[in-house]
């Protein structure tokens, strides 16, 4: 206190309690920018912006709207007068899935392959739930508005558990079906999450959430290690195209849901002996989501029921195995008379 009286000084007495508050200041201010610049990051690195249906226009094709006013969208392949091959997909994927078949089916079939709700630019279903029941339901009503008579039907992993649910409701309408890797057998193999993750991921605030959790390198990661026997051979195309589409403001999430729901609501099923159409099953021997034995166990179960199973194939059999397999279905086809 003497010097300072002895010596006064030229700036205020407190500025050094100023110079220390302005300290914090600055540490707070810096944290909260690197916190920023975190949660920035992890947004890029995790998340993705929405995309609306201009910004994905390459993907529409025809349109139809059902009875309750759902939107669908669906694309048409072949001679009209061809016999009609109506093309189901997997979850999360959408009806561009099927294009390796496609392309040769159309050469002599009338090729329908449709966005499943919720996928692609098809609408999504009112409360935003998505089972194989819900597929069952809307395959009967998009065949009915369609008017498609003496058809084969078929479809991939979730898309396929929804058909064969169609089939045990109507198992003598489509003249044949053809199933890659069906799901609808409880294996506790694929992507069943932890109960608590699923049930909180099916709430309110839970599908708000992680709607937008996503990115391109996780996609790849996923895809790549889980879906193909060979991680090379996830094509570049479709990466693209589910990224992309997964990003459509209308279906953010629903993905995640499926998966979530088949965890906490698995819906069994029934009567799988009244299917009496033939069937053909694809499998990969190697496939991580749904095994081998499922298909063992619905090919057994259905009288009318015959399974092809490639070696060193994953889950994608119609992708990472399209030449060897749609020329099995198209001889399937021609020893049904079709």
């Amino acid at each position: 206190m003497l010097a300072v009286l002895l010596f006064p000084p030229t700036q205020p007495l407190f500025q050094h309690i100023k110079v220390r508050g302005s300290g914090r200041t600055m540490t707070f201010w810096l944290v909260l920018i690197l916190f920023l610049i975190l949660l920035w990051l992890l947004w890029m690195a995790f998340c993705s912006p929405s995309l609306s249906r201009n910004e994905l226009l390459k993907f529409s094709f025809n349109q139809l709207t059902l009875a309750g006013g759902l939107s669908v969208n669906y694309r048409e392949m072949g001679p009209v007068d061809g016999v009609n091959i109506l093309c189901l997909h997997g979850g999360g994927d959408s009806l561009s899935a099927w294009n390796a078949w496609a392309t040769k089916l159309a050469e002599k079939y009338h090729v329908i392959l449709v966005d499943l709700p919720g996928h692609g630019l098809t609408d999504p279903l009112p409360g935003g739930t998505y089972t194989p029941k819900h597929f069952a339901d809307f395959i009967a009503e998009f065949v009915a508005t369609l008017k498609l008579r003496d058809y084969v039907i078929a479809g991939h992993s979730f898309g396929g558990n929804g058909v064969l649910r169609y089939l045990t409701g109507h198992p003598n309408i489509p003249k044949a079906a053809i199933l890659v890797s069906p799901g609808g057998y409880k294996c506790g193999k694929g992507l069943e999450m932890p109960a608590g993750i699923a049930r909180f991921a099916t709430s309110h605030w839970g599908r708000k959430m992680v709607a937008h959790i996503g990115s391109r390198g996780l996609l790849r990661k996923m895809l790549a290690s889980k879906f193909f026997y060979n991680p090379q051979a996830l094509p570049g195309e479709m990466l693209e195209r589910i990224y992309l589409l997964s990003r459509y403001e209308k279906n953010r999430g629903t993905a995640i849901n499926l998966v979530a729901n088949a965890t906490i609501n698995f819906q069994p099923l029934p009567d799988l002996e009244t299917i009496k159409i033939p069937v053909l099953f694809i499998w990969g021997a190697e496939d991580q989501i749904i095994p081998l034995s499922v298909g063992k166990y619905f090919s057994d179960k259905l009288p009318n029921g015959e399974l092809i199973v490639y070696q060193k194939m994953g889950h994608m059999s119609h992708v990472e195995n399209a030449e060897q397999s749609v020329t099995d279905a198209m001889e399937f086809l021609q020893r049904q008379g079709l």
